[in-house]
């Protein structure tokens, strides 16, 4: 299910813009109850003072309290009702509203001065004044004088009414500010996607044909898309130059195929052509079956070349054992002593002892194949190729080198190229495909390691490999040895 980023920054927006709205009614109001029940409650501790303030003496002085309700100033509360009760600590007054139930005040809290409560249906809030004092003053009051309770209640519907109004005005000015806040995000976020917009349409002009990327200037400067710039170019880069390889491969494989089969068919051609001696018929048989031969190398080689470049490009399977690298050069001149001697080449090995690293002894032996092979092709008869070992604390370098016609500058950054051949005049005397250097760095690469070549015409030239050590094992490196072939 594709998933669009606008919609998702759109969504993410107005969410958060909706929740700013809904928290600022929830704070709006909440802060409003507050400020709200104070003020009432202001109001109702005015209201009970002024109905303690209409209690007095009757003017026979005989000490009896009357009260006069009519007294009672107007309510600013217009339409809501009031209760109250007036009762003195001597027991002999109490006052309040017509239609008293006299179980109204039954759950007065005993530490609280303002309580809520519900009375048919409807929400009141009351103050309880203790100790009040009358106000008038005549003779023959008993002493000390009498104190008055006063408890007033007043429904708080106007609160509530209040609360609400408040609540809907700061949703309405929430939702005449969120229409045009998000109109302007809408653009805003328009705007600011249109690089990536101008991006994607860069990409898609991106073909087999075609590995021209040129971002438009409002993607060029965008800063936060600056990376992903660099690693397209950089990806693009090296899908281009692998592109090209492959490329260069199949015309060079096909070349070197259409050559060995040509070589094949001419001969062949030969020998049909008319009829032949038994020797003749013999002879060009043993052609062919050498056309054969260097056929069937070739096919192997580029399968080698394609399972190290495979191997790379798929990363490795597992961790490969620690192994002895001196044990795999000594195995590969073994394996090679006897075409050395066929051109009269002596092979001098030298190495400290067991030097560890992780890695197939087969693919190891393989690359020292190619590069004592590459050395022996290149060398005059009756000269030395030399291979040595050593190692340091963290690296261990194996030098293969030869005193043959060396390779000119020109060609030394491209000799680890498939099919490449800095004299490819020799390649059929010499038997070489210019596969061997390519298969050596392919699995040397793979394990970590470096390879480079050096090289001085006339005088010869250096194979440099470097492997990684294996830091857990005791690399004993005492003693020297050497061995020549």
């Amino acid at each position: 299910m594709k998933v669009s980023l606008k919609r998702r920054l759109i969504f993410a927006f107005v969410t958060s813009q909706v929740l700013l709205a809904i928290g600022l009614v929830i704070v709006g109001t909440s802060f409003s109850r507050h400020y709200l029940e104070r003020a009432y409650d202001v109001y109702l501790e005015g209201r009970a003072q002024s109905v303690g303030s209409i209690v007095y003496y009757a003017d026979d002085g005989s000490a009896r309290l009357l009260f006069n309700e009519a007294k009672i100033p107007p309510s600013s509360q217009h339409g809501h009702s009031e209760i109250f009760l007036v009762r003195s600590d001597h027991g002999n007054f109490e006052e309040h509203t017509v239609g008293f139930d006299p179980h109204t005040f039954d759950g007065i809290p005993p530490a609280a001065r303002f309580w809520n409560f519900e009375r048919n249906g409807r929400r009141f809030r009351a103050i309880v004044l203790h100790d009040v004092a009358i106000q008038d003053t005549e003779e023959g009051i008993p002493l000390p004088p009498p104190t008055l309770t006063i408890i007033y209640a007043a429904d708080t519907g106007g609160i509530e009414h209040q609360i609400a109004r408040l609540g809907l005005t700061i949703g309405a000015l929430s939702l005449l500010i969120f229409i045009p806040v998000v109109l302007f995000a809408l653009w805003s976020m328009q705007r600011a996607l249109k690089p990536l917009d101008d991006l994607a349409i860069s990409a898609s002009s991106i073909s087999a044909a075609s590995w021209t990327f040129e971002p438009s200037p409002s993607v060029s400067s965008t800063q936060e898309l600056q990376p992903l710039i660099g690693a397209i170019s950089t990806v693009l880069a090296g899908l281009e130059a692998a592109f090209a390889r492959e490329r260069e491969f199949v015309g060079d494989a096909a070349h070197e195929l259409k050559t060995s089969l040509a070589i094949l068919k001419s001969t062949l051609q030969s020998l049909m052509n008319k009829p032949r001696q038994l020797h003749e018929y013999q002879s060009g048989l043993e052609a062919m079956n050498e056309d054969c031969e260097r056929l069937e190398r070739l096919l192997n080689r580029m399968l080698q070349t394609s399972r190290a470049e495979d191997r790379i490009a798929t990363g490795r399977e597992h961790r490969p054992d620690a192994v002895d690298l001196v044990s795999s050069c000594e195995a590969a001149v073994a394996q090679i002593a006897r075409f050395a001697a066929e051109r009269e080449i002596r092979i001098e090995f030298s190495a400290t002892g067991p030097v560890m690293i992780r890695a197939h002894l087969s693919d190891l032996e393989l690359i020292w194949l190619n590069l004592l092979e590459n050395a022996i092709q290149y060398s005059p008869r009756g000269s030395l190729v030399e291979m040595n070992v050593v190692a340091d604390s963290e690296m261990a370098t194996i030098t293969v080198a030869d005193h043959g016609c060396g390779i000119e500058a020109a060609h030394l950054p491209h000799i680890f190229d498939r099919f490449y051949r800095a004299d490819a005049a020799r390649a059929r005397t010499t038997g070489g495909f210019g596969l061997g250097l390519s298969i050596a760095k392919s699995i040397v690469v793979f394990y970590g390691g470096q390879i480079r070549a050096e090289s001085t015409l006339k005088v010869g030239s250096r194979f440099v490999v470097r492997f990684p050590l294996e830091d857990a094992l005791d690399q004993g490196r005492t003693g020297v040895g050497q061995r020549t072939v």
